[in-house]
């Protein structure tokens, strides 16, 4: 049996969704474990059976296979730890059945075994989605997006639309979100002006009329930093639990230029645009380790 970790925000959520139905299609008894999000305070929490028609209470292991297959040790992360650091592996000390992703993007060839795991970590790694791409495009739709996303994407159809998601860090609400965005900021890196004034520049010059719609969960920095002498619109409406909406709405623009976020990388993921041109920065978020085919060929690096 192999038993998927789900954690994070929706963009995780979903690559780590997509894992699961990789595994399930493959043969293999797979059930998911939620049981993270009983006391996770970051984000909207869990948002797959809120956000998309996906029932993941079928798929709940028991206890007894929890206890069998994960590791439960009150000493977990400090072994955890000591593996990454002595070993750059944190499996290392930990029960062997409990396999930790050591790279957020690595991709494992090896795990379709029928050996009990209990998988931990994020699957951001195409080649776990492009057997199962249409299936996936079919789980991850919105069945109801609200009026005022209604005419935005009636606009967003009838013009040369191009999506910018500019990712900042989101503002702590409270001391625990307040030490998880200083991780965070000495972790992760965010895209900088200067990647997205290359982007803007690039769409500009090879593309005609181009019209941009702007997502941001930090509309000051982008008054001050982003010249928008250009057709725009900013959409700052989607919200709190509604902000999965702007990860449709960017999913319906012709082309994207991303942030370095799972998030807008589905948005331009589930595009369906066959000409699209999607723009992703060179760099990708984590400072400490390399993305593995996490973006797609076809797509641009700046």
């Amino acid at each position: 049996m192999k038993i998927v970790k789900l954690i994070g925000g929706l963009g995780n959520q979903m690559f780590q969704y997509a894992f699961f139905i990789s595994l399930q299609n493959k043969g293999l008894a797979t059930k998911i474990d939620i049981s993270e999000f009983e006391d996770y305070s970051l984000h909207q929490g869990l948002e797959l059976e809120k956000v998309f028609d996906i029932d993941l209470k079928q798929y709940i292991p028991t206890q007894d296979e929890l206890d069998r297959i994960k590791d439960k040790n009150k000493y977990f992360n400090v072994r955890r730890f000591w593996g990454n650091i002595i070993f750059s592996n944190p499996n290392q000390f930990i029960k062997k059945s409990h396999f930790i992703q050591p790279n957020f993007s690595q991709y494992y060839s090896n795990i379709y075994t029928t050996e009990d795991r209990y998988l931990d970590g994020y699957w951001q790694n195409e080649n776990y989605l492009k057997s199962n791409e249409n299936q996936i495009h079919e789980l991850f739709h919105w069945s109801e997006i609200g009026k005022r996303n209604s005419k935005l994407e009636e606009m967003i159809e009838r013009g040369n639309s191009v999506s910018i998601h500019i990712r900042r860090f989101d503002k702590p609400h409270n001391f625990s979100q307040f030490l998880y965005r200083l991780k965070l900021s000495l972790v992760w890196r965010v895209a900088s002006r200067e990647y997205y004034l290359k982007s803007i520049n690039y769409i500009t010059r090879n593309l005609e009329h181009p019209k941009f719609y702007v997502f941001t969960d930090n509309i000051e920095w982008v008054k001050k930093n982003i010249p928008l002498n250009v057709d725009f619109i900013i959409v700052d409406w989607n919200r709190g639990d509604k902000s999965n909406l702007d990860m449709y709405l960017m999913s319906k623009c012709k082309h994207n230029i991303i942030s370095m976020s799972s998030f807008s990388w589905w948005g331009a993921w589930l595009n369906s645009n066959k000409k699209k041109i999607v723009i992703a920065p060179k760099k990708w978020a984590l400072r400490f380790s390399k993305d593995h085919n996490l973006i797609p060929e076809t797509w641009i690096r700046l």
